[in-house]
């Protein structure tokens, strides 16, 4: 089987994986959110954003370490295991003792056990990363997706079981600890089902340790501004807004993610160890990357804008009126939405070709902008302030991102961001039109949801199809042909 062919039919696994994940996922959401209160969802964030902060396997980059050292031998299984648990149980000392700094914020009486109980479960997934790590390196992802997908199942059931008992946020911390314990497990079946048993315990390598780890020091800068990127929002709303303000925030910024878990885990965890497969020819990783990013930009773009249009009555049909005060924050953080996994793309490119400095400091440049303009907007207007910090923080990330990309490929950009841009501009334009003509709002709540948001995402589609008619169908008709070629 040619590498395209293996690249391709692996994203075809993780696309129905990650589909029928996110079904999952939104009726686990849906009834979570009628089971708890927006302060336990606030809470259960702020204990994420200091355990973020604090763990260490996060931001040593081993996984990208593995992934671009070709190829995969016993001592680099064994070492890379070794290193992911032992800076799990670093973690775990770190977080404990910590636990005892933060109980002094008002919130945190709750917030230091669930610290410490994310820590513990995160070795018992850390157990199971390189597994993980090697079925997708080799892009084999039919039976890591099974994992994925069972794991996720018993996880939301043992939560929902547990919020039903009125656990509250521990509801919460129990999907995590399910999920890290079959997760672990299951990879490691599926990696021996190819034939594979290392022996983790004798094949640490001490220089090939030394090495991963410099690999991975020039993006352990980077791991701590994501964690800033991605979790400091919500310790902002949480300590200047309040718990319940924090719960409305996160539940938008989930939904708002959800093109991203659409698009980003699709695309991304087949197009890292394709990009490293061809690192060294120039003209095919140039088209590969060109091809990602239109995937990219044709899927999510879409998504984010039946939402952006349909989200009071979209929030309203799913998780109850108790949740409407996240629409606002939903329409600010779509934005996300879309920049997100074209930055995880880009991100797995620079991995792929050994270039993590150049993640590091767009990550760096993110960080310092988002705590730069969110925290003074924050203080002045709430959680809808953090909402617009974030939305330019990723601004500023994408200019730099592929400001790098334009060095380092053969790729017309304007090419490729002009049609969607527009196209985007257009929908807006005359969905605007639309609502001044025609009372939408009179419908059924299930039709306005419908309504809105196969208007926006039907018109973007058009007006794609009218700009570029010829690209798009032989971008289809190639992926088509790859998906039904027999292996070679």
């Amino acid at each position: 089987m040619t590498l395209a062919q293996r690249a391709v039919r692996g994203t075809a696994f993780v696309l129905a994986s990650s589909y029928t994940n996110m079904a999952i996922g939104m009726a686990y959401g849906i009834i979570m959110a009628r089971l708890l209160d927006p302060g336990h969802f606030g809470i259960f964030a702020g204990a994420m954003f200091f355990f973020t902060l604090l763990d260490l396997r996060g931001k040593l980059g081993l996984d990208y370490a593995f992934i671009h050292c070709q190829p995969t031998t016993d001592s680099l299984v064994g070492t890379h295991w070794a290193l992911q648990v032992g800076a799990s149980l670093i973690t775990l000392i770190a977080v404990a003792m910590t636990a005892t700094v933060v109980t002094r914020l008002d919130y945190a009486a709750a917030t230091a056990p669930i610290m410490i109980a994310l820590a513990g479960a995160m070795i018992v997934e850390a157990a199971g990363a390189t597994a993980r790590a090697a079925l997708e390196k080799e892009l084999v992802f039919g039976r890591s997706t099974i994992v994925v997908t069972g794991a996720l199942l018993l996880s939301y059931a043992a939560a929902i079981g547990l919020a039903a008992q009125g656990y509250a946020f521990w509801a919460l911390v129990g999907q995590v600890t399910v999920n890290a314990v079959v997760s672990s497990a299951g990879f490691w079946w599926a990696y021996r089902r190819l034939g594979r048993r290392p022996s983790l315990l004798f094949s640490f390598d001490r220089a090939l340790a030394g090495w991963m780890l410099r690999f991975g020091a020039t993006v352990a800068l980077g791991a701590v501004a994501t964690v800033i990127l991605l979790q400091f929002d919500n310790f902002l709303v949480l300590t200047f807004v309040g718990s319940a303000a924090a719960g409305y925030y996160v539940q938008a910024y989930k939904v708002a993610q959800w093109p991203t878990g659409l698009v980003t885990h699709i695309v991304a965890r087949a197009s890292l160890p394709t990009y490293a497969k061809l690192q060294d020819d120039p003209r095919r990783l140039s088209k590969a990357f060109e091809l990602s990013l239109w995937l990219i930009l044709t899927a999510a773009v879409p998504i984010a804008l039946a939402i952006f249009v349909s989200a009071p009555d979209f929030l309203t049909l799913l998780y109850g009126e108790k949740w409407l005060p996240s629409a606002v924050l939903l329409r600010y953080l779509i934005v996300y939405s879309v920049l997100r996994p074209l930055l995880d793309d880009t991100g797995a490119l620079f991995a792929a070709i050994g270039q993590p400095r150049r993640i590091t400091l767009v990550l760096i440049s993110q960080a310092v902008t988002l705590v730069a303009v969110a925290t003074p907007l924050t203080l002045t207007l709430g959680a809808a302030g953090t909402a617009v910090g974030v939305g330019v923080a990723f601004v500023v990330g994408i200019g730099l991102t592929y400001w790098f990309v334009s060095k380092t490929l053969i790729i017309n950009l304007v090419r490729v961001f002009a049609p969607p841009t527009l196209a985007t501009i257009s929908t807006l334009a005359l969905y605007w039109i639309l609502t001044h003509l025609v009372d939408l709002n009179v419908l059924p709540l299930l039709l306005r949801v419908l309504g809105k948001g196969g208007f926006a995402a039907g018109v973007f589609f058009a007006i794609i199809l009218l700009l570029e008619q010829r690209a798009l169908f032989e971008r289809i008709g190639y992926i088509w042909r790859l998906l039904r070629s027999r292996p070679a």
